[in-house]
């Protein structure tokens, strides 16, 4: 049997592998008691997208996606079939990480395998309400993903985990885990 991964997982990943591991633990417990502050907001945006009704002709929102290729699943935030454009919605983006570029790449690779045609992608942030263009990816970017995926599915989560103290003080996780005992700046 098939394992699919999360595409959200792309991100946690790169930013670090041990929040997957904190994540799952703690995924059916009640939110409240280790969610920080941009977990909360970013949860909020997407339920601004999960819960609008929309014109299917106009916008589709929060539908899920597949790729068999890459063995991942997700949610989108927001796809324009008249034009072709995906949307990937970030509470705040200071910075662009690998990570969240991975996230949208296998949104639009999903969207293609499925037959959808994506013309364009971007980033949108609520709170500056700015929309960042993004360019297709490329074979190469493709060929990148895959390895990235990869790595996620062979990781060995009980190996040593590399610490970040500047990773670790915005970490979501950090008051739960074991690895530091670094405070984070949303306690």
């Amino acid at each position: 049997m098939e394992t699919y991964l999360p595409i959200s997982y792309l991100n946690d990943f790169v930013f670090c592998p041990y929040s997957i591991y904190l994540h799952q633990v703690y995924d059916n417990t009640n939110t409240e008691n280790y969610n920080a502050l941009p977990q909360t907001n970013g949860k909020n945006a997407h339920k601004s997208i999960d819960n609008t009704s929309t014109n299917k002709a106009q916008q589709w929102k929060g539908i899920y996606v597949i790729s068999n290729k890459l063995g991942v699943y997700g949610k989108i935030d927001t796809y324009y079939p008249k034009s072709g454009k995906l949307v990937e919605h970030k509470y705040q983006l200071t910075t662009i990480y690998k990570g969240y570029y991975y996230q949208l790449w296998a949104q639009y690779f999903s969207l293609i395998e499925m037959g959808i045609k994506v013309n364009e992608i971007s980033f949108y942030t609520y709170k500056d309400n700015k929309t960042i263009e993004v360019q297709l990816p490329t074979i190469s970017e493709f060929e990148e993903l895959k390895q990235h995926i990869k790595k996620i599915a062979r990781f060995n989560f009980t190996s040593n985990i590399i610490i970040n103290p500047e990773k670790c003080k915005r970490c979501i996780y950090a008051a739960l885990c074991d690895k530091t005992q670094i405070d984070h700046v949303y306690a």
